[in-house]
């Protein structure tokens, strides 16, 4: 129960030890007078004890009257939650209107009534400043209405997706068993998200969702001959742009998150049958600058902390010498050797330049307390972004301030000189050089 009645203390000889002024012989005025205080004053004291003891009661009806007149009345249930971090992370804050048991698109509005997916551009992402470059989580807050974002790129992202999982299956999916049931429910989810979101694209059946750019007509019961053939995040990875991933609590440690699903044809120079199973420790300390010192306790309590109503985003980018999109092999903390690799026979050009930017979406199922986490890719040519001049100033001082670990990570050496010599060309000269 989450409230118990308070019952006030009872003395049954509460009367009894009360002393009363009679049968006393009136030696003299004094000793009356006395005599009748004494009685007083136990009086007095049996009737605070009263009262303290009734206290909390009258307290708690009070509090219960102001919450009801405020349209606050306490809902006096139990949730049943199934994530036990997130209940143990509740339990410890208390009360509060965090919901962490409800993900809710029936209320999602289509994107625009005369939405055409096919002239729409992609999205314009620079996610970073005119100041210095600091390592940091990067989380802002996004509206549900935006978990995917669908534009001209979508049928060409298709069929190359079509094409990794028929060539490289596996590069491309891995799982765990535990990840089975996080999985259908995220595509449960999408499956439900879709059809309100792009109507003109997605259209719900009786046994799932039928996609009226592609032709597919998904049956997702559970039955079905399509899981022969798919993995859930497989599917969520041809009906949007996205690729898809669930993590989930360790379950020995409730304060790890691990990597325990991934459909991932577009990757930034990493392998996913090499993190599965990792946790967030695992998969960034000794790779991205400063997770140990900046990131790692921040990044664990949001995990543990991300609710079922409230989505999140994060952005991150990367100067590439390619527009590749399936990038198994790394591109960080790239040696000498591997970045005159990558730069092929000569030196690297302006044309081989293109910004490569992840917009990453983390969301908690409720159901089952697992993370379904997105990434969508953008890669768009150098020249392209620096056409607009404050944002090509913004890329120069950013690119100027960052540290040696960073510059490492980066690639910085792999392409520094031609972006500094066309930044020069596109918003002139600045004092001093591009710096290391």
């Amino acid at each position: 129960m989450l409230a118990s009645r308070i019952t006030a203390p009872k003395d049954k000889n509460m009367a009894s030890s009360i002393p009363v002024a009679q049968n006393i012989p009136d030696i003299d005025g004094d000793s009356a007078l006395n005599v009748s205080s004494s009685a007083g004053q136990g009086f007095l004291f049996q009737t605070c004890q009263a009262v303290v003891a009734w206290l909390p009661v009258l307290l708690a009806a009070i509090s219960g009257l102001c919450a009801w007149l405020y349209g606050l009345k306490p809902q006096w249930r139990e949730t049943k939650i199934t994530n036990a971090p997130v209940a143990a992370y509740r339990s410890r804050r208390g009360p509060s209107k965090r919901d962490w048991t409800t993900l809710d698109f029936s209320k999602t509005p289509p994107i625009a009534a005369d939405h055409d997916w096919a002239t729409t551009e992609e999205r314009p992402y620079r996610p970073w400043h005119d100041g210095p470059h600091y390592v940091t989580m990067g989380i802002q807050k996004s509206a549900l209405d935006d978990w995917v974002e669908i534009d001209k790129t979508y049928l060409a992202r298709y069929n190359y997706k079509r094409y990794l999982y028929a060539t490289h299956l596996e590069e491309t999916i891995a799982f765990l068993p535990c990840s089975v049931e996080p999985a259908h429910e995220a595509l449960t989810y999408l499956v439900d998200f879709l059809p309100r979101r792009y109507p003109a694209m997605f259209e719900a059946t009786a046994v799932g969702i039928r996609n009226k750019v592609t032709g597919d007509d998904w049956d997702l019961r559970c039955d079905s001959a399509t899981w022969d053939a798919y993995t859930p995040l497989q599917v969520m990875g041809l009906l949007t742009t996205e690729d898809w991933f669930i993590m989930r609590t360790d379950d020995d440690d409730n304060k790890t998150t691990r990597l325990v699903a991934g459909a991932n044809c577009f990757p930034a120079g990493w392998k996913l049958r090499e993190r599965m199973g990792h946790s967030l420790w695992e998969i960034h300390a000794g790779k991205v600058p400063l997770y140990e010192k900046n990131l790692a306790k921040s990044m664990d309590r949001f995990f543990l902390r991300l609710r079922a109503d409230q989505a999140y985003m994060r952005f991150n980018y990367a100067v590439d010498v390619d527009k590749e999109l399936f990038h198994i092999h790394s591109h960080h903390n790239l040696t000498a050797e591997e970045q005159a690799a990558r730069s092929g026979s000569g030196p690297v050009t302006l044309e081989q330049l293109h910004l490569r930017v992840e917009r990453q979406v983390l969301q908690r199922l409720p159901r089952t307390g697992a993370i379904a986490f997105s990434i969508r890719t953008y890669v768009t040519p150098i020249t392209t972004v620096t056409r607009d001049r404050v944002w090509a100033k913004a890329l120069r001082t950013n690119v100027n301030s960052y540290s040696p670990q960073v510059a490492q990570y980066k690639n910085k050496a792999l392409w520094e000189k031609v972006l500094a010599e066309h930044l020069d060309e596109v918003i002139g000269p600045e004092d001093g050089d591009m710096e290391g």
